[in-house]
C-alpha cells in the first residue's frame, strides 16, 4: 500500500509541473519602427518598465534595422558610414526597435505605439527624418498572417492604415500608413552598440538608461556586430 501511496504522490508531482509547464506562456520578438530608432528604444524600454515590471537588468529592446530586401556580404547590415560596409538604406531597411513581449499582451503592449502614430499630424515624433530609412513599421513572426496580428488590429482601433509590408517601402511620413512585416521574411538585424540605449537628437535621457547597454552586453543579450563603431 505505501508503495501505491509514494507511485501514486510521484504521478501527482509530475502532473502539477507539467501543468505549470504547459501555463508557461511564451516570448514572441517584436520589432517597432517610427523615425529615428533612438527616441523609439526609450519608449519602448519605459513600456518593458512600466507594463512589464521588467528592470534595466532584464530589458530586452535593441535598435536595429529590417525591412529591407538585400543584406550585404556576410550578412551584415549596417548603418551609414565612409568604411563602405552595406548602408542598411540603400538595402531596403527601416530603423527599429527589436523587444521580447509575452504573447497575450503583444496587444497592450503596441498600443501606446500606435497611439504615438494616431496622434501625430506626421505619423511620427520626428517628422524632420524623411526617407524610407524612417518608415513606421511593425514586424512579427508570420506578419500580417499571424493570430496574434488580431491583437494589434484590435489595439489600432482602425485608427491608422496596417500593410503588409514587401520589403523596401515607401516613407510613411505624413500619412497614417504602418508597415506590418512578417520577420521570418524580413528579420530583425541588430544594430551597432554606439547606437544602442542613446540620447535622441534633442532628449537626454541620463545615466541610469546609458548604463543599460552595459548590462545588456554582459549578460549577452546585446552583441557585437561586424560594422563599423562610428561612437557618436
Amino acid at each position: 500500500l505505501r508503495g501505491l501511496l509514494a507511485a501514486l504522490a510521484v504521478v501527482v508531482v509530475v502532473a502539477a509541473g507539467g501543468s505549470k509547464a504547459a501555463r508557461a506562456e511564451s516570448d514572441v520578438g517584436v520589432f517597432f519602427g517610427q523615425g529615428c530608432f533612438w527616441h523609439v528604444q526609450h519608449e519602448v524600454v519605459k513600456k518593458e518598465i512600466s507594463f512589464l515590471g521588467r528592470d534595466g537588468s532584464s530589458v530586452t529592446a535593441l535598435v536595429g534595422y529590417a525591412g529591407g530586401t538585400k543584406v550585404g556580404d556576410k550578412g551584415r547590415v549596417c548603418y551609414h558610414n565612409i568604411a563602405m560596409a552595406p548602408d542598411y538604406g540603400s538595402m531596403g531597411h527601416t530603423e527599429v526597435v527589436n523587444v521580447k513581449i509575452p504573447e497575450s499582451k503583444l496587444g497592450e503592449f503596441a498600443k501606446d505605439y500606435l497611439d504615438e502614430a494616431a496622434k501625430s499630424k506626421y505619423g511620427r515624433h520626428d517628422p524632420q527624418d524623411r526617407g524610407t530609412e524612417y518608415r513606421s513599421a511593425i514586424g512579427l513572426p508570420g506578419g500580417m498572417d499571424s493570430p496574434l496580428f488580431k491583437q494589434i488590429e484590435a489595439a489600432n482601433e482602425g485608427r491608422l492604415q496596417l500593410l503588409r509590408g514587401m520589403g523596401n517601402d515607401e516613407d510613411t511620413v505624413g500619412t497614417k500608413k504602418v508597415w506590418v512585416y512578417d520577420s521570418d521574411k524580413f528579420p530583425f538585424y541588430q544594430g551597432e552598440i554606439y547606437h544602442q540605449f542613446h540620447d535622441d537628437m534633442a532628449d537626454k535621457y541620463g545615466d541610469k538608461y546609458h548604463k543599460m547597454k552595459d548590462s545588456a552586453f554582459s549578460r549577452g543579450s546585446l552583441k557585437s556586430v561586424e560594422c563599423p563603431e562610428l561612437g557618436f
